[in-house]
């Protein structure tokens, strides 16, 4: 049963949340393929003005200025709340997008590359993170594929704790799972 969508940019954003989000939460959630940034908001418009259902929309930064994050979140909240009958949605912007879950852990992306990386190379990685998988594990979806299903139990229960994931898993955890708890 549908309590919550949970609409993307992209196909590759959806792969990555259906693996790291928690069982639980997907039972009742369905994710939702947007094709772009424009569709994803509009879909995820459409989806709370006709199915009346709570909605997260995640979408990518494609900055990280932190004044320009904040103008393009509070627009597409403005645009939602306007769709939205008093149904609960929530704007989840990556920073700069959604891949840097895999950077944001040294450790997590030492294993996800198998190498060990400096100081700088870290720092590369979290402001360009699709640029710099793509650069040492192959194109996108590609790099996705095997990052993805190279995840052992240890490596996703960290990139769980990436801030993005945890804010998402609280929203779902208030419309979805709470819901059939009652």
């Amino acid at each position: 049963m549908t309590l919550a969508y949970l609409v993307t940019e992209g196909k590759s954003d959806a792969d990555v949340l259906n693996k790291l989000l928690p069982e639980r939460y997907l039972k009742n959630t369905q994710l939702v393929v947007g094709g772009s940034k424009y569709s994803a908001q509009s879909l995820a418009g459409t989806i709370l003005a006709v199915k009346s259902l709570p909605v997260a929309l995640v979408i990518d930064a494609d900055t990280d200025n932190e004044s320009v994050i904040q103008e393009k979140s509070e627009l597409v909240h403005q645009l939602l709340y306007q769709a939205s009958p008093g149904i609960p949605f929530k704007v989840f912007t990556a920073v700069p997008e959604l891949k840097a879950v895999f950077c944001y852990q040294q450790s997590v992306l030492e294993r996800i590359l198998k190498t060990s990386i400096d100081e700088l190379t870290w720092q590369v990685a979290r402001q360009h993170p699709k640029a710099f998988l793509s650069k040492n594990l192959g194109q996108d979806p590609l790099f996705i594929e095997k990052i993805l299903s190279n995840l052992d139990n240890e490596m996703m229960q960290l990139l769980q704790q990436h801030p993005l994931i945890q804010e998402l898993t609280e929203f779902l955890d208030s419309v979805a799972y709470s819901e059939v708890l009652a």
